[in-house]
């Protein structure tokens, strides 16, 4: 249990470590190398339905951090896939070309949310 600002108690709830390393695995797939040959838009597809239904299950309570983390990592993987599928061989080249906006405005990558809801967990009391 941990405290919070006004001093009541509430239960620190998070995805496991192996949910987290099971979707990263997962989008790590979706964007490999040997995926380039894919068209885009496919690819995202098969993303955005990858991160909405993780985020569908596990939304809900202080899991900010961990949405954060899998945001960053799933950006991160969109950008390299970018980066093979258009021989941008310079990391710097690659963040001006492909910036956060570009990656959710232009290819239209699911933005997961970092605010966590609070709405009660799948199990019942």
């Amino acid at each position: 249990m941990n405290v919070g600002s006004k001093g009541m108690a509430y239960p620190h709830i998070n995805p496991c470590d192996k949910a987290v390393k099971k979707v990263k695995t997962r989008i790590s797939e979706i964007t490999a190398r040997n995926q380039t040959w894919r068209p885009l838009d496919e690819v995202v597809r098969d993303m955005n339905r990858t991160l909405r239904g993780w985020s569908e299950y596990f939304h809900f309570r202080n899991s900010s951090a961990v949405f954060l983390k899998v945001k960053r990592f799933a950006e991160e993987r969109l950008r390299i896939h970018l980066r093979k599928r258009y021989k941008v061989t310079n990391w710097k080249s690659a963040m001006i070309q492909f910036p956060r906006c570009v990656l959710y405005e232009k290819h239209g990558l699911y933005k997961l949310s970092t605010i966590a809801g609070w709405k009660m967990a799948h199990a019942s009391t």
